[in-house]
């Protein structure tokens, strides 16, 4: 499987196994164009951040393409597992408010709300609302020990005006039946979707505005000219843009830019379904296609049953591409899916087993903005991008047109850079086995 921290960028036939999304979705995409010799804005990754980044720059009259590895959202716009979350990373608000005070907090939770309001916006463009479930985000406390550090979560979130509910074991027990569910914060806000569908919305609404897609054209070489634009070296040949900008997130390649290159930690989420479970099966686990469900573990699994009845378990996987596809990791998803449904032992295969490639920063949270002259990128949203990933496209449109962004620390800084970069999967194995030892 394609690594970002060994391979050069991605080549087009540098797939790796579908996902249950992409072979159960028919998606309508948008035609897609030959590469540009000149183009105002060139856009890397056609993903969720590439595909809104180009909208937004369309939608004010500059000239853009996107130039997409593979095939339109082979990356994690069709592999993650469809939450539709208002994540700040992996700081919490109360975490931004011991940092930086409770108004700063508050305007970063007013942020996540825009970006779901976005996401919002381009489901109005999905004929089936992208297979919308309503039934909210659950965050369940996997052991009695969870469920008081759970509730001050909550008492927290409820200071800062967000639509959280709290659900007592007993109240949740109507929900979900598992011996690793004794309390919950419901996000009634959220939802789940279909991926897929959400990307091809996006690329459609991209082109409506006028934005060229291209896909199979990794593109291997980035430099800026200074004043004279960015130089971009292409599968289809070579580019001349004004400026470029960075969406492939985790699957940004460490050979391309070196600006980026020690700055994220490329991390595989991987993810199984069952077969479609018995309806004897589903009311035994009492769940729901309405819900999101994530619980409370260091290295956290999240799940939700598909409205075809199959169940879908994710969590991590492998440290590096080459292993990505071993089957002891959907064996170990298999057994965690085991201990949190026993009832559901007698399912002992899985259907589909994929992975794909987060970003996750050193600090915790994502940075929006300029790299280097006429470059920008978007990256380091630790798993959680769906929402975050249309707002952060309009952000970068408007870093790139040279207006002013919020005063958040998302736009205000660069990634930083991990100490001793050569070591950073060293020090990922050494905290997994801290996080399976604590969890």
């Amino acid at each position: 499987m394609y690594d970002p921290l060994v391979n050069a960028p991605p080549g087009p036939h540098d797939a790796p196994e579908p996902s249950y999304w992409q072979q159960h979705t028919q998606a309508e995409f948008p035609e897609c164009v030959d590469a540009p010799e000149e183009v105002g804005f060139a856009v890397i990754g056609a993903g969720y951040t590439g595909l809104n980044a180009a909208r937004v720059l369309a939608e004010n009259g500059h000239s853009v393409a996107v130039f997409e590895a593979n095939q339109l959202a082979w990356g994690c716009s069709s592999r993650n597992a469809g939450f539709v979350m208002k994540s700040t990373g992996r700081l919490g608000l109360s975490a931004w408010a011991e940092r930086l005070g409770a108004d700063i907090a508050q305007d970063i939770a007013d942020e996540h709300q825009k970006a779901l309001q976005l996401v919002e916006e381009t489901l109005r463009y999905c004929p089936s609302q992208c297979q919308r479930q309503n039934g909210g985000y659950l965050k369940i406390a996997h052991r009695n020990s969870a469920v008081a550090p759970l509730k001050q979560q909550y008492e927290q979130l409820k200071k800062f005006n967000q639509p959280v509910e709290w659900l007592t074991q007993n109240q949740l027990s109507g929900l979900i039946s598992s011996p690793q569910a004794h309390a919950a914060l419901r996000f009634t806000d959220c939802f789940a979707l279909n991926p897929i569908l959400l990307a091809a919305a996006t690329a459609r609404r991209a082109t409506a505005a006028g934005a060229q897609l291209v896909e199979h054209c990794p593109v291997t070489q980035a430099v800026s000219l200074g004043g004279k634009g960015v130089y971009l070296q292409t599968a289809k040949g070579s580019v001349r843009a004004r400026k470029l900008l960075v969406c492939s997130n985790g699957y940004t390649s460490g050979k391309l830019l070196p600006e980026l290159a020690s700055r994220s930690l490329p991390v595989l989420s991987s993810i199984i379904t069952t077969p479609p479970l018995s309806n004897e099966q589903v009311e035994s686990i009492k769940l729901s296609p309405q819900y999101a469900i994530m619980d409370t573990r260091i290295l956290k699994y999240y799940f939700r049953l598909l409205p075809d009845n199959r169940l879908l378990f994710g969590g991590r996987g492998a440290i590096q591409g080459k292993s990505a596809e071993k089957p002891i990791y959907a064996k170990r998803l298999l057994q965690a899916l085991h201990q949190t449904f026993p009832q559901l032992r007698e399912v002992n295969k899985w259907e589909y087993f994929w992975s794909g490639w987060v970003s996750v920063s050193l600090d915790d949270y994502p940075r929006v903005g300029k790299v280097k002259d006429n470059i920008y990128a978007s990256m380091g949203y630790c798993g959680a991008g769906v929402s975050f990933t249309a707002l952060a496209g309009q952000r970068l449109a408007e870093a790139a047109m040279e207006q002013p962004l919020p005063e958040l620390p998302y736009y205000q800084s660069q990634l930083k850079p991990f100490p001793l970069p050569r070591f950073r999967r060293l020090g990922q194995w050494l905290y997994y086995h801290y996080g399976r030892l604590r969890d």
